[in-house]
């Protein structure tokens, strides 16, 4: 019998965690390029099948690129056969759950130094939310934050601030929740933008990051998006904004069903 079924981990957790090491810049969360193999063994993907619908999901590393993608065809048909089902079409994929111990009970990464997601991807037009779960009083409670894609079919920089993350449970944003950036569980990219269709999205890396190494990718990011677009696409901020706002974080038309990209 573990603490955790006594109901002890969070108390002997607080004890034996190590501290973390402030000297560090930049937790890697994701790097397929060099480190495929764990990184892939690490992903886990769920789509709407599990309920009778018809949409597919996907998740290899692309043998040219060497980035890992994710893909697959969104189908928002209802299943007849499944009448507790109201509305279908969605995909996903996270990390999977870290390894438990006996001791402490839940393993989490501990990202209370870094202040900002950064990620290398290249997608399509789709409209793609970050999910982050973290250690909550409910396990249905999500972190959301809409991935800004500026120029599709192109590599880019994304840049999202912990702190800029919307908390949502069953589809209601939650006000004044915060991300328990100290006991992350989980992070991971959900679609469910109500479009039929095919969906490509490739990533390269994501990692947490701090000071300078913020500043620097935030540049890159800024750039990257002058390069393709303009100085006029710059006006309004995006990715690199550093002001939370719920609207932006999740996008103008917000997201109904995070339940479906939690697990």
């Amino acid at each position: 019998m573990s603490l955790r079924t006594l109901g002890l981990n969070s108390t002997f957790s607080r004890l034996f965690n190590k501290p973390a090491d402030l000297t560090k810049t930049v937790l890697t969360v994701l790097d397929f390029k060099n480190n495929a193999q764990a990184s892939l063994d690490s992903i886990m993907t769920r789509c709407d099948q599990e309920m009778g619908g018809f949409s597919s999901v996907n998740f290899n590393v692309d043998p040219v690129s060497k980035a890992g993608h994710f893909y697959g065809y969104l189908n928002l048909d209802v299943p007849k056969d499944h009448p507790e089902a109201t509305r279908s079409g969605y995909a996903m994929f996270r990390t999977r759950d870290q390894k438990d111990s006996w001791l402490s009970g839940n393993s989490y990464w501990d990202w209370s130094q870094y202040q900002a997601l950064v990620m290398r991807v290249k997608g399509d037009r789709r409209k793609y939310l970050v999910n982050i779960q973290a250690n909550t009083p409910l396990v249905t409670d999500l972190f959301q934050h809409r991935l800004f894609l500026h120029h599709p079919g192109e590599w880019e920089t994304v840049v999202i601030p912990l702190n800029d993350f919307v908390m949502t449970n069953w589809g209601v944003i939650q006000d004044g929740g915060e991300l328990n950036k100290s006991e992350v569980k989980t992070i991971g990219i959900g679609l469910l933008d109500k479009q039929y269709g095919p969906y490509s999205l490739y990533i390269d890396w994501a990692k947490v990051m701090t000071g300078t190494e913020v500043e620097k990718e935030t540049r890159k990011a800024r750039q990257e998006k002058l390069a393709i677009h303009g100085p006029e696409s710059h006006r309004g901020g995006g990715d690199v904004s550093t002001e939370p706002h719920i609207s932006a974080a999740l996008g103008s038309q917000g997201n109904e069903d995070p339940k479906n990209t939690v697990f």
